[in-house]
């Protein structure tokens, strides 16, 4: 302790200085703290104003305490109009005593809910329009009691964004129903995903059997495995191919018949990953009109030569089976030698048949009369059988008609179609062993306005199916006597009325043979 200095005064002059330290130390803290709750404060104002969402926050009450620039804007008001109204102004009016119930509830047991639970929620703008939105709860304890706040989200953009979506998914749903190709898009592993109703009308399948199996069973066993890796091949490298390059592609029906088919691929991205899509096009007809062509070209050449044949041949023939005659005249006047007068019948025999077959050639060769009527098939065929019918009974075949009870009209020459329809019997005649019969049918082309059909089919053996593709060519015959022309005249005949000639056949099961013409109508103004 120094001189002169007094104790007392010392302690009061400590404990001054400690009482300021004290107070010091203090400020500090309440600046922190203010410092603290200033920042907590804008952190909770620069929430409030979140630009994504809107906010609004009410009391227990129900009354809105808080809103946020977005609610503002979303809503029409001002901050003033809505501070102290209960939040049910911002509800469509329908709505709000059920609100009331759900807010009660909610204040009663609250808990954070998110958005994205699937509800239809509406909101009331100021002008009284609504407008969908979603809306995430959640409270908070402060001084004042608990406060609930509302996170919403206009979903009229999202809304409007669905409605598009779908009405371009139907779009494009109702143009593939409405393709006049079978669709069928399969994913990377060759499942099915979706076909198209024309695929269910040609592969037989209804949509319910066929989605998620492998695309192979639209195709024969046989290609298969092949056609596995060609799929692989595709997925690894997709492009777009267009129909018609000129490959030989076999679809498989539900009850296991085969089609020739035309196939263009193309391919999508989706969010189940690539995917493509098979345009499939049944060439049945294509092909059977194709063939109908070639084969009218090849008879086409061929008359032009058997015509030129004939006729050479004619005249020769002529003169030798004159001069038989003569010389078999002869042979009874001059007693000949029995074994000369049987050599001169076997020569006499054969150049009749060679006779016949020139007079068939040039049969072939000729078109149809010019000269056409209104012939009713129906009259064809009864006039027919009054040739046919005894004979066939003496070999036990029994002629069973089916004719459309309507005349069935076409243009042509009713000779030469008693001509096709007595060769299509005469080889029913001779394919059936023992009983049987023929079916003679008439009707309407179903699916085909304006187009006749008459149908023979026989019970014989069939015709197998290496040799139908010829059955037409002249001089083709399976029969141990006969020249193998009538069925190429008969298709001549009706290539001459603007028809078609159709034949199915299964060894063991008989032949069917269709003949198709356009019908005959009358016109308009005639008599």
């Amino acid at each position: 302790m120094e001189p002169g200095a007094n104790p007392e005064g010392r302690s009061e002059v400590d404990a001054l200085r400690a009482r300021i330290a004290e107070l010091e130390r203090a400020k500090g803290i309440h600046g922190h703290v203010e410092s603290a709750l200033r920042e907590s404060q804008e952190r909770a104002g620069a929430l409030l104003e979140s630009p994504f969402e809107a906010i609004v926050i009410t009391d227990a009450q129900g009354r809105i305490v808080s809103v946020n620039a977005n609610a503002l804007a979303l809503f029409g008001y001002g901050r003033d109009e809505l501070l102290g109204q209960p939040v049910e102004r911002l509800v469509p009016e329908r709505f709000r005593a059920s609100h009331v119930a759900h807010r009660g509830r909610y204040v009663a047991e609250p808990f954070r809910r998110p958005m994205g639970r699937g509800l239809e929620l509406a909101g009331l703008r100021r002008d009284g329009t609504e407008f969908p939105l979603d809306v995430s709860l959640s409270f908070t304890e402060t001084a004042d009691g608990m406060l609930f706040l509302a996170f919403i989200r206009d979903l009229s953009g999202s809304r409007r964004s669905d409605e598009a979506r779908r009405r371009v998914e139907a779009r494009a749903e109702a143009l593939l129903e409405a393709a006049s190709e079978g669709i069928v898009i399969v994913d990377r592993t060759g499942r099915i995903v979706s076909v198209n109703a024309k695929a269910e009308v040609l592969f037989g399948y209804p949509r319910t059997e066929i989605l998620g199996r492998p695309l192979e069973i639209l195709m024969p066993e046989r290609l298969r495995e092949l056609h596995v890796a060609h799929r692989d091949g595709y997925f690894a490298d997709p492009r777009i191919r267009p129909m018609g390059r000129g490959l030989d592609l076999v679809g498989r029906r539900k009850d296991g018949s085969e089609f020739p088919i035309e196939i263009s691929l193309s391919y999508i991205e989706t969010e189940e990953g690539r995917q493509a899509m098979a345009f499939v096009t049944d060439i049945t007809q294509r092909r059977v009109l194709e063939q109908a062509s070639h084969q009218a070209e090849r008879l086409a050449s061929l008359g032009t030569l058997a015509a030129g044949v004939a006729h050479e041949i004619n005249n020769p023939m002529g003169i030798l089976n004159s001069r038989i005659e003569v010389m078999l005249m002869e042979a009874s006047d001059r007693g000949f030698p029995a074994d000369v007068v049987e050599d001169l019948q076997v020569l006499h025999r054969n150049v009749a048949r060679v006779s016949r077959i020139a007079q068939g050639l040039l049969s072939f060769a000729r078109a149809t009369p010019v000269l056409r009527a209104r012939v009713n098939l129906n009259d064809v065929i009864a006039d027919t059988l009054l040739l046919a019918r005894n004979q066939m009974g003496k070999d036990g075949i029994e002629i069973r008609t089916v004719l459309d009870p309507r005349p069935l009209f076409v243009l042509g020459h009713g000779n030469a179609l008693e001509q096709v329809l007595l060769n299509l019997l005469t080889n029913a005649q001779a394919a059936i062993v023992g009983p049987g019969f023929v079916r003679i049918a008439t009707e309407l082309v179903p699916g085909l306005p304006g187009r006749v059909r008459l149908m023979v089919s026989d019970t014989g053996g069939g015709i197998p199916a290496d040799v139908i593709p010829r059955i037409f060519d002249p001089f083709y015959t399976t029969k141990e006597t006969g020249t193998g022309l009538g069925l190429s005249l008969a298709y001549g005949i009706i290539r001459d009325h603007n028809g078609t000639i159709d034949v199915e056949s299964r060894p063991g099961e008989g032949t069917t043979f269709t003949l198709t013409f356009p019908e005959w109508r009358e016109e308009p103004g005639t008599i």
